[in-house]
């Protein structure tokens, strides 16, 4: 089997879903990954076949407007602006999809790329799972969508899915109909998450049941899996992920220290967020590894208890580390359970601010919005996090999360659902 795996965004985006293609790789399936060109050498160092869709992520994330909108720290209006930059390249990023779709049976896809792909698949009668990292938008009556908990009642849960849906549509609808018409298919009057569902697509939420409990009413099709993670001896196996030899030897001249990082989130403000960086070296003595990944902010100052670095394996530095300050991604998050550290969560957008919840809700951690950051805060996030009661939970939560073999049961789910 053919199966051709469809991503755009973030590295922890495309993490998750290079666990998928070793894991189909090993099962004797042949398994290419789409993504933005950003990201080739980092998939092809896993012997994976890459497919280059039209675009570059990073470019997106830390242009002049981008950033603008960044700083204004507004989900609405930076989900407007990821759109707006989508259907600006529509036309060349199409056909990128159409050429490699047409080199595979079976396709795997996720929110950013659905609108495209399910248009596409639906010409071409093949078939699509769908997969998330991100909390679910499954309507239930066992919880609200990700920040409308304002309360917990049946009726009230399913209304925040309608509204979660209806924004979605409300963003992808002329594009998502243009391409229809172009393909010569019918333009939807539903929304197209209702569209797709109708059709019992496989739905996927490669998250920890342990933090969210998958809810009895759902419908067979919609699963909660448990999180993906590239086998650790094939991390170790590739060289490109390797750490540098300087950080080897920094992490060995003294304790361990905090990791720091956020991500492919480019930093609104990063004068502010520098200034914190200095005022926790200067007020503590702990030291911190910084992985500046798509923040912008390269022009850190020298310090001896400082390391940055733009990429790092948190599968091979996290054991050398006591606690994560991070932006809440889910697979950062994953990896620091995985590894028993306690989380500072400082949230950006989206489902960030769910997770950050969730762990301080769990006693996993604290929670710090990012408008709501201070160094006090910080500092203060610090010490709470590195409580016994806080490692207690920790541990407890990371052993439930490494027997939870998500890997595996989302190939079992895909695989079979491709056979049927």
């Amino acid at each position: 089997m053919k199966i051709g795996i469809f991503t755009y965004g973030t590295r922890g985006d495309l993490q998750p879903y290079i666990a998928l293609a070793l894991g189909f790789q090993a099962r004797g399936h042949a398994v290419s990954i789409a993504a933005s060109a950003d990201f080739e050498p980092f998939v092809r160092s896993f012997g994976i076949d890459f497919q280059a869709l039209y675009g570059h992520a990073q470019q997106m994330m830390q242009g002049e407007e981008g950033r603008r909108i960044l700083k204004s720290e507004n989900a609405l209006a930076l989900m407007k602006y990821y759109f707006g930059v989508l259907h600006a390249i529509r036309v060349p990023l199409r056909q990128s999809f159409m050429e490699a779709i047409s080199k595979v049976d079976c396709v795997i896809a996720n929110a950013m790329t659905m609108p495209i792909v399910s248009a596409i698949t639906e010409k071409q009668h093949k078939k699509m799972a769908l997969t998330y990292f991100m909390p679910p938008l499954v309507p239930t009556r066992a919880f609200p969508v990700a920040d409308f908990d304002f309360c917990n009642a049946g009726w009230y849960n399913l209304l925040t899915y309608q509204l979660a849906h209806a924004i979605f549509w409300k963003f992808t609808k002329a594009d998502t109909n243009e391409f229809r018409q172009e393909l010569g298919l019918k333009p939807l009057k539903q929304n197209l998450i209702r569209h797709i569902d109708q059709q019992k697509t496989l739905d996927l939420y490669c998250l920890s049941p342990t933090l969210i409990p998958q809810p009895a009413d759902w419908a067979p099709q919609h699963q909660i899996t448990g999180f993906l993670q590239i086998p650790e001896t094939l991390v170790q196996a590739n060289p490109n992920e390797q750490p540098p030899e300087a950080l080897t030897q920094w992490l060995q001249r003294g304790q361990a220290p905090i990791y720091m990082g956020f991500g492919s989130n480019a930093i609104g403000n990063p004068e502010k967020m520098i200034r914190i960086i200095q005022g926790l070296l200067e007020k503590t003595q702990e030291r911190i590894v910084f992985c500046s990944a798509w923040s912008g902010m390269d022009a850190l100052p020298k310090h001896d208890r400082l390391f940055t670095l733009p990429f790092v394996s948190h599968d091979l530095l996290l054991p050398h580390c006591k606690l994560g300050i991070f932006h809440g991604g889910a697979g950062t998050l994953a990896s620091m359970l995985r590894h028993e550290l306690p989380s500072v969560i400082i949230s950006f957008y989206t489902d960030q601010p769910t997770w950050g919840k969730i762990v301080a809700r769990r006693h996993l951690g604290v929670h710090i919005p990012l408008k709501k950051l201070t160094l006090e805060r910080l500092i203060a996030a610090i010490q709470t996090a590195d409580t016994a009661k806080i490692r207690r939970e920790v541990a407890i939560t990371g052993k439930l999360i490494r027997s939870e073999n998500g890997l595996e049961n989302s190939l079992n789910a895909i695989e079979a659902y491709f056979a049927q």
